[in-house]
C-alpha cells in the first residue's frame, strides 16, 4: 500500500475530523527474552514404548523384558532407569525373592495408552511486548526496526512505558500460547506454559506506522492523535497513548493553541508561531497567514528550513528550484519522493543541481584510500530521482560539478539563499543544535532574478569566474 493511499484511508476515516499532519513513526515494541517453565507432550522413543506395552501385556520381571524384546540387557537396563525417573515404572522386590518386580504406575498407564509424555521443561523464549498496549504481541522481532534505524531513516520515536521495572507478573499471557507453538522443539506435541520465572533481557524497538494529527472541526482548539498501519487504525494504541498523556508529550497542545490563536493573530504572532519549534511533524502558521505581514524579506533559522522545503514540494503550482551540494536519502526519504511526484504529476517544471568537488568523480562516492571525503549524493537517493528524472520530462535533475550554493524558489511566491543544505540536513529540533541562516525574499524581481541565476548554473555547471 502506498502512503498517499495510506493517508486517504486515513482522511476519510474519521467524519467530522479533519487529517492535518502526520509524521513517519515507530510504536515502541520491547523484545524479551523470557525464562519459562512449561509442561511439554513429547512422543515417547521407540524402545520405551515397546519396554511399557511389555510389562502391560504382563511381563514383569526385567529378564523377560530382555528376552521378549530380543535386546541385551546392557542395552535395556538404561531405558529402564529412565522409566523409573519418569516414575512410569515401580520397582519392587518380593520377601525371599532376589529378583526384582517393574509394574506400571498411572502416569505409565496413561503414557503408554497415548504413547507420549509429559515433562516440565524450563526454556527461553522471545516475546514482543508492547510497551503502550503493556500487552505480548504476537509478531516476529524481524518485523520491528532498530533505534538506530529509526533515527537514520528519521522517524519519530513514539513514547511509551519503560520496560526496567516490569517484572514477570506485569506480563499478560495473550498470545502466550501461540508463542509456545512456534518456538516448541521439533520431538514436542504440545506445550502449556507453567510459570513465567524471569526476564533475561531487554531490548527496544519499533513497529512502523504513521502518527496523525486530527483536528475536531467542531472545535479546532481540540487535537486527536492517531496510528496507522497498513492494515488500518490502531485504536487500542491510540487510547493506551492518550492515557499516558502522549498528545501532549508530541506537541498536540501547540498545535492546537495554533488553531484558536488563527482568527485573532496579529502580525508578530504569526511570526513568532512560524518560527517556533517543530515538534513530531506540528505544521506551522500557514503560508496565508505569514503573507499577511506583507514584509519582502524574511530571516530563517536553522529549524524552519525543512517546513519550508515541504510547503514548497506541496503548493509549487508551476516551479521549483532546489540547489543543494550534498543529497543523502535521509532527507530525500519515502515523504519526499511522494510529494516530489506529486508536484512533478500536477506538471510543475521541478530543477534540481547539486553537486561538491571534494575528490568524488561525478557525485559517485569515493575511492576507498579517501574515507574521510563525503560523496555528493548517497546512491539510494540518487537511484531514486534518475528514476524521477527518466519518467517525467518536467523533472532536471542534474550534477552541476562544484557548488556551494543552497537555493530555493518556488513560483513567483518566494526564493531562499542559505547555509542550509535543503537535501541533505534534516534540521529536527531533535538533533545537536546548529546554526544555520538563510533569507527569504518576498519581491517578485528578485525571485526571478534568484530564478535565473539557479537555471543558468544547472544548465552551465561551475565554470568559476
Amino acid at each position: 500500500m502506498t502512503l498517499q493511499t495510506m493517508l486517504n484511508e486515513a482522511a476519510e476515516s474519521r467524519p467530522g475530523l479533519q487529517l492535518t499532519c502526520f509524521k513517519e513513526a515507530g510504536l515502541p515494541i520491547y523484545v524479551l527474552n523470557v525464562r519459562v517453565l512449561v509442561k511439554e507432550v513429547r512422543a515417547l522413543p521407540p524402545v520405551e514404548t515397546a519396554v511399557l506395552r511389555a510389562v502391560r501385556a504382563g511381563l514383569t520381571q526385567p529378564h523377560e523384558i530382555y528376552r521378549f524384546l530380543g535386546l541385551p540387557e546392557r542395552s535395556l537396563m538404561p531405558v529402564l532407569a529412565e522409566l523409573g525417573k519418569k516414575e512410569y515404572l515401580q520397582y519392587s522386590r518380593p520377601i525371599g525373592s532376589t529378583d526384582a518386580m517393574v509394574k506400571l504406575t498411572a502416569p505409565g498407564r496413561i503414557a503408554v495408552a497415548e504413547a507420549c509424555s509429559v515433562l516440565p521443561v524450563e526454556r527461553t523464549v522471545q516475546i514482543c511486548w508492547d510497551a503502550l498496549t503493556r500487552k505480548v504481541v504476537n509478531i516476529s522481532s524481524e518485523q520491528l526496526t532498530k533505534p538506530r534505524d529509526m533515527t537514520e531513516q528519521g522517524r519519530f520515536e513514539v513514547p511509551g512505558v519503560n520496560a526496567r521495572e516490569l517484572r514477570p507478573t506485569d506480563i499478560s499471557l495473550e498470545f502466550f500460547d501461540a508463542i509456545l507453538e512456534r518456538n516448541k522443539p521439533a520431538l514436542a506435541l504440545k506445550q502449556e506454559l507453567i510459570a513465567i520465572q524471569s526476564i533475561d533481557r531487554r531490548e527496544l524497538r519499533y513497529l512502523e506506522c504513521l502518527m496523525l494529527f486530527y483536528r475536531r472541526t467542531a472545535e479546532p482548539a481540540i487535537i486527536d492523535v492517531g496510528f496507522w498501519r497498513e492494515d488500518g487504525a490502531s485504536l487500542p494504541h491510540e487510547q493506551a497513548f492518550r492515557e499516558i498523556g502522549g498528545p501532549e508529550r508530541v506537541g498536540a497542545r501547540l498545535l492546537a493553541e495554533s488553531a484558536s490563536n488563527r482568527p485573532e493573530s496579529v502580525m508578530q504572532t504569526a511570526r513568532e508561531t512560524r518560527v517556533a519549534t517543530r515538534v513530531a511533524g506540528q505544521p506551522t502558521v500557514p503560508a496565508e497567514l505569514e503573507d499577511s505581514v506583507g514584509s519582502t524579506l524574511q530571516s530563517l533559522l536553522c529549524h524552519q528550513h525543512p517546513q519550508v522545503l515541504r510547503d514548497a514540494l506541496k503548493n509549487a503550482k508551476s516551479r521549483l528550484l532546489i540547489i543543494s551540494p550534498w543529497i543523502r536519502h535521509q532527507v530525500v526519504d519515502r515523504f519526499f519522493l511522494v510529494d516530489l511526484e506529486a508536484a512533478l504529476r500536477r506538471r510543475v517544471k521541478v530543477h534540481i543541481g547539486y553537486g561538491i568537488d571534494e575528490g568524488d568523480r561525478q557525485g559517485q562516492p569515493a575511492a576507498p584510500a579517501a574515507a574521510d571525503v563525503k560523496p555528493a549524493i548517497t546512491e539510494q537517493a540518487k537511484r531514486a530521482l534518475d528514476a524521477l528524472a527518466k519518467h517525467y520530462p518536467n523533472f532536471k535533475f542534474v550534477y552541476i560539478g562544484n557548488t556551494h550554493r543552497k537555493m530555493l524558489v518556488c513560483d513567483t511566491d518566494f526564493s531562499v539563499t542559505t547555509s542550509f543544505n535543503w537535501l541533505s540536513f534534516r534540521g529536527s529540533p531533535r538533533d545537536k543544535p546548529r546554526d544555520e541562516y538563510g533569507q527569504m525574499v518576498r519581491k517578485q524581481h528578485y525571485i526571478d532574478q534568484h530564478y535565473d541565476e539557479g537555471i543558468r548554473l544547472i544548465e552551465q555547471g561551475y565554470q568559476g569566474v
